[in-house]
């Protein structure tokens, strides 16, 4: 039976984001992906958005308090 709650999905997009800040941390000198298919900052940014759309979905889909989660990235931020 195929699961569509979206943590799935999360936990995949948390791995690629994982890949390409640790690709990004051991290349910190360049842009350059080391495979040499684009700018390491675009895919930071794609799989940056991929995961933020998948925290939303997984918010919306347990009915978790947005609310709570704003004020919790904020403390986090500062």
């Amino acid at each position: 039976m195929m699961h569509c709650d979206g943590l799935t999905k999360l936990i995949e997009e948390c791995g690629e984001l994982a890949q390409i800040a640790a690709k990004k941390q051991a290349y910190f000198n360049t842009d350059t992906h080391p495979d040499g298919k684009g700018s390491m900052k675009l895919r930071l940014e794609e799989e940056m958005a991929d995961v933020m759309a998948a925290c939303v979905f997984v918010a919306e889909k347990f009915g978790l308090d947005t609310e709570f989660l704003e004020a919790r990235a904020q403390k986090k931020l500062a």
